[in-house]
């Protein structure tokens, strides 16, 4: 019997799994390890070969060209991380941009979830509190078209592998490939994320090759404040914005994305985001959510203020 690439790498996560349990290793794959460590971080990668197996926790996971949005495929549509503060996930598809799991308590949650589209209604982990649509959603990397940036819509070449999970940071790659450019051209990046364990903010560290243009961005929603830095001294900048309706549950939520003066440009609204394009191969970028009802307490304009200046300050004084 042939068997399929992603059913062969789910055998493989299995055996990988049953030797750890025979050695008394840890699955680093997997959320299992970390469930009653509330402070741990956790990047959580499931996968299944078809619509009646039980997800599998896997390492790493070539996204194969027979996947299609909403075929449950991976349990909220792609990989996930998480903090004691809040949860995020991308999509492992074409959109490939990133979106928002509040948590109203700092325990690990994605490992929980098993249904697909289950998190859109609040329970009492929390939910998906963005409405991503067209846009790049929070972070999300997408490319420049004309003078708007768009989700790529296709990504030929696209897998996701985990670094680390379990404990104080999250790290994990998406390698992309294939990608067409406005010219005709094809390109790629490899982009590695980071989130520690007493922070909202994940970091994004991209290489590019075949000159794709790249932006990333955040979702603008109606009746959401635009903040900015005043970009007078360092080299960080940010852009973000407060609503007090602005989450799917129709409460405060607070989004920013950091991002290097020296590698980016803020190009204003376009597309429903307010995007900044990147001018080099190699760059660096941040975002984070703070939402009303999560850990952090961050409830207001004023409050969601304060922790920007907070993280910026941070962001200045790394060495990186």
């Amino acid at each position: 019997m042939k068997v399929s690439g992603i059913a062969a790498s789910l055998i493989l996560a299995a055996s990988v799994a049953a030797c750890s349990a025979e050695t008394g290793g840890a699955d680093t794959g997997g959320t299992e390890g970390a469930a009653n460590d509330a402070a741990a971080v956790i990047v959580d990668l499931r996968v299944r070969d078809n619509p009646e197996a039980a997800y599998v926790s896997l390492q790493e996971f070539t996204v194969p060209a027979s996947h299609e949005i909403g075929d449950g495929m991976m349990p909220y549509e792609g990989i996930g991380w998480e903090n004691g503060l809040v949860g995020y996930r991308m999509y492992l598809d074409g959109r490939l941009v990133s979106d928002i799991f509040g948590k109203q308590s700092p325990d690990p949650a994605l490992g929980q979830i098993d249904e697909y589209g289950s998190y859109h209604e609040l329970a009492p982990w929390g939910m998906d509190v963005l409405k991503v649509g067209p846009s790049l959603g929070l972070g999300g990397i997408g490319i420049m078209r004309g003078d708007q940036p768009e989700q790529f819509g296709s990504v030929p070449e696209l897998s996701a592998s985990i670094g680390e999970t379990g404990a104080a940071n999250g790290v994990f790659t998406i390698t992309a490939g294939g990608i067409e450019g406005a010219s005709g051209n094809t390109g790629g990046f490899v982009a590695d994320y980071s989130i520690g364990s007493d922070s909202p903010l994940t970091r994004v560290k991209v290489k590019t090759n075949g000159e794709l243009p790249l932006a990333t961005g955040l979702v603008m929603h109606d009746g959401a404040e635009l903040l900015q830095s005043d970009g007078a001294e360092g080299t960080w900048r940010y852009v973000a914005t407060w609503g007090d309706t602005q989450s799917e549950n129709k409460d405060g939520l607070g989004m920013a994305l950091f991002y290097r003066a020296n590698e980016a440009t803020y190009g204003g609204l376009a597309n429903s985001t307010h995007f900044v394009a990147f001018g080099q191969p190699e760059f660096e970028y941040a975002f984070l959510a703070a939402w009303e009802l999560d850990p952090s307490g961050i409830n207001s304009r004023e409050a969601f203020a304060a922790l920007l200046t907070k993280e910026l300050a941070e962001l200045e004084g790394t060495t990186e």
